[in-house]
């Protein structure tokens, strides 16, 4: 098959507009697929001459023999005479056409080989323009997924699968990859989320009745975990602006002119290759040639690494539940203070948790929501305070946000990661929102590397890749991010938040139930 070779392997593409007929692409397929089969047939024939043709010379019933060096054909036995009859030489000439048809038929045999390849290389990039993806569920299949829903199986599930697949990759040669302990039970990643968090929101009384979906419910019991340590900074990020001797010297962010470039880009404001430190937004300005104005805000995921961080796991647990978040309140302040225009188009790009913050912001400042909320904090009174236009995220878990009328999404997973599917469920569907999502061990696909393909690197390549595919949907969105960053490049800032210590709220935090009471009686009684 072609696909081994197809640099669209293990690509899905869902959604956006399309200006084809799906049922014409499907008609175009299956006539492919006739001709495929035709050529097929074909090389079965060619394949059979090959071998006919080779054993003139050589084959135990052959008619022809080599005779002290020479070819030579076996003239019969002589009925009449009763004679036995002889060898005598094969004259070159027929020797040299036995060659040269010999010849023609490898090459037309190496012609047909190709010529299929291409046919079901089309036929498979026919259907990934149409968005049709048959997978046919074994009953094995079908059972792991069922298991992977109950909240306790779901671990075993989990884990069992990513037993097989470090034995598979030792049994291949790869040797050990403790990687594959996670990437492992890819498939099955939405379902095992979905199981543990209806065993986590079991574990909190009433939980059920809040309306939320059980992944929601989930991160609001983790939330409830994470208050204490939040409790211990002010309720306010603090955003300073980095110039001068803030910035690592040297410091320049490339400037991007693609979609993939501006995922890129994710990796310089995490500091990655240069000394720029946690928690940076980077805010830009492009220019086109009929001076229309793009803004481009990139926002980095998780920072694990610090403590002050507004990217933390507490934000994770308020935006996936649909709550006001630190680092959607940072993003909002960094976008105030750039003083962005209402009029001028917005783009916000974003990776891991920071995808997830793109979609919130986009929703608070953007139509009804504007205004309201988060959105106040830009200082918008009613309407729009922002022109969002296009929200582009990489491993983010998206697939329970919405996003206003009129903004685009296009959204790049990869099933191996584990993050993106923390939703616990497919993205939706819809005219301005594109998933592209990405099976790194199907067949054909360049695989993880024995790495866990989070990184801003991977889902780089897989939008690289997808490019390929020709989807409608996918080249439209892609088409008006080039177009959106095409022109000069005339301003970038950078913006990092903060969170800081509340010395009142440490000292009660860190002061013993008993004496807390002790003290505070002694301060009422002091003020009486």
């Amino acid at each position: 098959m072609s696909g081994t070779s197809d640099p669209t392997a293990g690509i899905v593409v869902s959604g956006g507009v399309t200006f084809v007929e799906t049922a014409d692409l499907v008609a175009a397929a299956l006539v492919v697929g006739v001709a495929a089969q035709r050529v097929e047939a074909a090389l079965v024939g060619a394949r059979r001459a090959q071998g006919l043709v080779s054993g003139l010379l050589s084959g135990p019933s052959s008619s022809v023999r080599w005779v002290d060096g020479t070819a030579a054909c076996y003239a019969g036995q002589s009925l009449l005479r009763g004679m036995p009859g002889s060898w005598a030489p094969v004259p070159v000439e027929v020797l040299a056409a036995r060659a040269a048809l010999l010849d023609e038929i490898v090459a037309l045999t190496e012609a047909l080989v190709s010529v299929e390849g291409m046919l079901q290389g089309l036929v498979d990039r026919l259907r990934n323009a149409a968005g049709i993806y048959e997978e046919g569920e074994s009953g094995t299949e079908a059972l792991l997924s069922w298991l992977a829903r109950v909240p306790v199986a779901g671990v075993g599930v989990f884990v069992g699968m990513g037993i097989v697949s470090v034995r598979n990759g030792l049994a291949t040669g790869q040797g050990f990859q403790p990687a594959r302990l996670l990437t492992g039970s890819g498939a099955y990643h939405d379902e095992i989320v979905q199981g543990a968090s209806v065993g986590i929101g079991l574990l909190v009384p009433g939980a059920a009745l809040t309306g939320q979906s059980s992944v929601g419910r989930a991160a609001g019991a983790l939330r409830g975990v994470s208050q204490p340590y939040r409790g211990l900074f002010a309720p306010d990020v603090t955003t300073t602006e980095l110039t001068g001797d803030a910035l690592p010297v040297g410091f320049a962010k490339p400037v991007a002119h693609s979609a993939e470039a501006l995922l890129s880009g994710i990796d310089v404001v995490y500091g990655k290759g240069n000394d720029l430190p946690d928690s940076v937004v980077s805010v830009e300005r492009y220019v086109g040639a009929d001076d229309r104005a793009t803004w481009v805000v990139t926002v980095p995921g998780t920072q694990l690494g610090s403590s002050t961080t507004p990217f933390s796991m507490t934000s994770n647990f308020d935006l996936v539940q649909g709550a006001d978040a630190d680092s959607t309140a940072f993003v909002l302040e960094a976008m105030r203070q750039a003083e962005i225009p209402a009029g001028e188009e917005v783009l916000i790009v974003g990776h891991s948790q920071g995808g997830m913050v793109a979609m919130a912001v986009a929703t608070a400042v953007t139509g009804t929501a504007a205004g309201t909320g988060a959105a106040a904090a830009t200082g918008g009174a009613s309407g729009p305070r922002y022109d969002v236009r296009h929200v582009l995220t990489a491993g983010a878990p998206v697939g329970g946000a919405t996003l206003p009328a009129g903004v685009r999404g296009t959204h790049v997973e990869i099933e191996q990661e584990g993050v993106s599917q923390l939703d616990g469920t497919d993205n939706p569907v819809g005219r301005d929102r594109v998933t592209v999502r990405a099976d790194l061990e199907a067949q054909g696909a360049p695989g993880t590397g024995g790495k866990v393909p989070h990184g801003v690197p991977f889902h780089v390549e897989v939008l690289g890749r997808a490019r390929e595919v020709g989807q409608p949907g996918l080249a439209d969105n892609l088409a008006a991010i080039d177009a959106a960053v095409s022109g000069e490049r005339v301003e970038a800032r950078y913006f990092r938040g903060t969170l800081e210590l509340d010395p009142a709220a440490a000292a009660r935090a860190l002061t013993p139930p008993g004496v807390a009471g002790f003290v505070e009686g002694l301060e009422r009684s002091r003020s009486g």
